[in-house]
């Protein structure tokens, strides 16, 4: 046996011996997956908000939403809250949530159930914050925007990583005891917007985020992901002033500030509390308004619009 055989037979058995002990100190890997009765049985409703849909109209039996399989500007896509079921009246199908992520991740059952089964930030474990601090939030750490799953969303969503380590931090946290990890994004009153791929949420006191470099020009936005998609459409216009609402019910607390310029743009998105809140700005500025979602009318939002962009 020569010397490089005796080295690499060395290696091999101290791979092996590695492997072995690594595999006895997980043992609860296999817990962590769901089987097909308990993936048929998570809320539709809650799985469609974790992946950014926003429901168009309401009521106590259904909620309807634009097809997460196409772009249309009419609502086709419907939840039955008592079945919890879909149905694609565009396509005449539907079915139950596992169903739902075969058909819009085009995989199979097995994919489908450990896509479901992620480690982090599952979207069937994730906990939503009120708008006032919870008692189950825990902070366990900040810092600069690194973790490359999170650099990965940004990329997925055609956010530019350069402009967005700009203005979000990433931040590690506990929730009922569980950890979890999220793009966060600070608001005017320390509260933190969060964001990652299977969550959207918020933690301590919400409210609105102000941006002040001084210009006559003053950009309105819904959330940050749509300030962060202007940014990476128009990267030299970082000097302009802006005002992130992160929800169009605190769209009023904006109102203080549009008589200090002299052109205002908004970018709400276009469904019809994104309407409503154009019109209280239009309302309030008169003549000064520049409505750009007629930029991207037939999309969601304006991240919806950079996604389409090739």
């Amino acid at each position: 046996m020569t010397v490089k055989s005796i080295v690499m037979t060395g290696i091999r058995k101290n791979c092996h011996r590695f492997i072995k002990k690594y595999i006895k100190s997980k043992p609860l890997m296999k817990e962590k997956k769901i089987d097909c009765n308990s993936a048929r049985e998570i809320c539709m409703i809650d799985l469609l908000h974790n992946l950014g849909y926003r429901s168009e109209k309401e009521n106590e039996k259904d909620a309807w939403y634009r097809s997460p399989f196409r772009n249309e500007t009419v609502p086709s896509f419907k939840i039955s809250k008592k079945l919890n079921r879909w149905f694609d009246h565009g396509e005449g199908i539907g079915g139950n949530t596992l169903d739902f992520i075969i058909r819009l991740k085009n995989c199979s059952v097995k994919e489908a159930l450990i896509y479901l089964s992620e480690d982090s930030f599952s979207f069937h474990q994730q906990q939503y914050f009120k708008e006032e601090p919870t008692s189950n939030f825990e902070l366990i750490k900040k810092q600069n925007l690194q973790n490359q799953a999170l650099i990965n969303y940004l990329e997925s969503r055609k956010i530019s990583y350069e402009i967005a380590r700009l203005y979000c931090f990433e931040i590690y946290y506990k929730s009922n005891g569980k950890r979890y990890f999220s793009i966060a994004f600070q608001n005017d009153s320390g509260g933190i917007e969060l964001r990652n791929k299977y969550f959207k949420g918020s933690c301590n006191k919400k409210h609105i985020t102000t941006i002040k470099n001084g210009s006559d020009t003053l950009n309105i936005f819904e959330g940050f992901f749509d300030f962060l998609s202007y940014l990476t459409l128009y990267p030299n216009r970082t000097n302009e002033d802006f005002i992130i609402i992160n929800s169009t019910s605190l769209v009023e607390k904006s109102i203080k500030y549009l008589e200090d310029y002299d052109i205002i743009r908004t970018f709400f998105d276009n469904d019809s509390s994104g309407k409503n809140a154009t019109k209280l700005i239009e309302h309030s500025c008169q003549n000064k308004l520049r409505n750009q979602s007629l930029k991207f009318k037939g999309y969601k939002d304006l991240n919806d619009y950079l996604l389409s962009i090739n």
